[in-house]
């Protein structure tokens, strides 16, 4: 785990999964865990009723484990082979301008701009609700996420449009270092209740808004 510490996002995930995997594995040593141990952890977490999704993170985190020993640490002579189970796959869809319209409508003005903006650059939630000003240049029309901030951990140069620039001149009145605020503090979550409810107002006026992607 120290390996990690500071370069791992997940890493409070990977901790929550660790004890629970130290109930089935923590009696054994690394050359002991073959396939049918694997396989009765696999078991052991369906018969709690969750999805192959989360079985397969568990899986994932002992594949991790046992391939550093194996490749890394040099603990292991070969590690076993660990077969994640078959995940449905997710529709994928874009918001078309009637349902993105009819969401803007029924979300309080401080989403609605948020919106907008994700909108206009395509950025993913975590990136516009902590965008600051200091990655803002309006005269040459761009933003910027830095590696640290980006998904793929390389930085991102972002070109403002029209709707883009529109909204940051409606939050140019804010004095926060932040760019998007409700009531002069960070909104640090876009996807909350109001925006769930925004939803499912929306769906029960015929449409069927797809889950935001923001």
């Amino acid at each position: 785990m120290s390996e990690k510490q500071g370069c791992k996002r997940s890493l409070d995930k990977d901790v929550f999964l660790f004890r629970w995997l130290h109930a089935h594995l923590g009696d054994c040593y690394l050359d002991e865990i073959n396939r049918d141990r694997i396989a009765d952890i696999t078991q052991h977490k369906l018969a709690e009723g969750v999805k192959p999704s989360t079985v397969n993170r568990h899986l994932a985190l002992v594949r991790a484990v046992l391939r550093c020993a194996e490749r890394e640490w040099e603990w292991l002579e070969k590690a076993p082979f660990i077969r994640f189970l078959p995940e449905p796959k997710r529709r994928v869809r874009w918001l078309n301008r009637e349902e993105a319209m009819s969401v803007l409508a029924e979300l309080p003005a401080h989403l609605a701009e948020m919106m907008r903006f994700t909108l206009a650059t395509g950025l993913r939630e975590k990136n516009v609700t902590r965008l600051k000003w200091s990655q803002v240049d309006v005269s040459r029309r761009c933003a910027w996420i830095h590696a640290d901030e980006a998904k793929g951990k390389k930085a991102i140069t972002v070109p403002l449009n029209e709707d883009a620039l529109a909204v940051l001149s409606r939050q140019e009145e804010s004095c926060s270092t932040f760019v998007f605020t409700y009531k002069g503090k960070p909104e640090w979550r876009a996807n909350n209740h109001a925006w769930r409810k925004a939803l499912k107002m929306v769906a029960r006026g015929g449409l069927e808004p797809p889950t935001p992607a923001l």
